[in-house]
């Protein structure tokens, strides 16, 4: 099977790739910083010419300086918007992992996260990991694919058609209570647990005075949340399954503008 590319036709193509690379340096899993530059752009010319059939009939602006930039613009604003809001899960289960560590006794224990260079907690870049695993295990990266696809349908090249309008940068931003949805929600049972552990601990210190709870109430609430966290793999693993799939398809609906924030 070939793809034909319509000649406009490498403007098109050109215009059609930018978005392509926009979205790959900031959606979840393609933005990988172990995932090389050099694939990526293979991977974002690959794509570009295997939607040719999708892309290629919009009518583009006159090949002029300020129409041509006015369209990378779009393209770029386009793929970049799409991946930001499909990446804000991962920016929820970041945030899950502080509010374990932090209830479970380990938010001391720093590391040096290697996909970001930046010092994090050990929960939180064990959960990320695993959130990207679960992400390629529920085909997340195919919904991100999908929704590009969906991009084309609903924002043509170059913003000729219906182009990106400033309501969709409100309904993105309204996306921000993903990240809290996805904390609160996963890390529900760890408080509840921590709750009940504290209640316990504080019953054990008024039963036996001579114990010293501080000692104690550190490896305790360690030794608790590991506990929580290997019983619960199951449960956890099918919770943020679901939560990946379902959020990422609400980010790039509500991005494409075919639901509300």
């Amino acid at each position: 099977m070939t793809a034909v590319v319509p000649m406009d036709g490498a403007a098109a193509f050109a215009l059609a790739m930018v978005r392509l690379l926009a979205l790959f340096l900031v959606a979840p899993f393609f933005s990988h910083v172990l995932l090389p530059m050099r694939i990526r752009v293979a991977l974002a010319f690959a794509t570009t010419w295997a939607t040719a059939g999708i892309w290629g009939g919009a009518e583009l602006p006159l090949l002029e300086i300020a129409p041509l930039t006015a369209a990378v613009v779009h393209e770029v604003l386009v793929g970049a918007t799409l991946g930001f809001a499909a990446g804000l899960v991962f920016s929820g289960i970041a945030m899950l992992g502080e509010f374990a560590s932090i209830q479970g006794g380990l938010g001391a224990a720093n590391v040096i996260d290697p996909t970001s260079g930046a010092s994090s907690v050990v929960l939180t870049s064990l959960l990320q990991l695993f959130a990207v695993v679960l992400f390629l295990a529920v085909d997340g990266h195919h919904l991100v694919l999908h929704g590009l696809v969906l991009s084309f349908q609903h924002l043509p090249l170059g913003g000729t058609g219906e182009a990106l309008q400033a309501e969709v940068f409100g309904a993105v931003a309204s996306l921000g209570s993903i990240i809290f949805e996805v904390a609160v929600r996963l890390a529900a049972p760890i408080t509840a647990v921590m709750i009940l552990s504290n209640l316990a601990v504080g019953m054990l210190g008024r039963a036996i005075p001579q114990l010293n709870l501080m000692a104690l109430q550190l490896p305790a609430h360690i030794g608790v949340t590991l506990l929580i966290l290997g019983l619960a793999a199951g449960p956890f693993s099918d919770a943020m399954a679901e939560t990946l799939t379902r959020l990422t398809e609400r980010a790039i609906g509500v991005t494409l503008g075919m639901e509300n924030g």
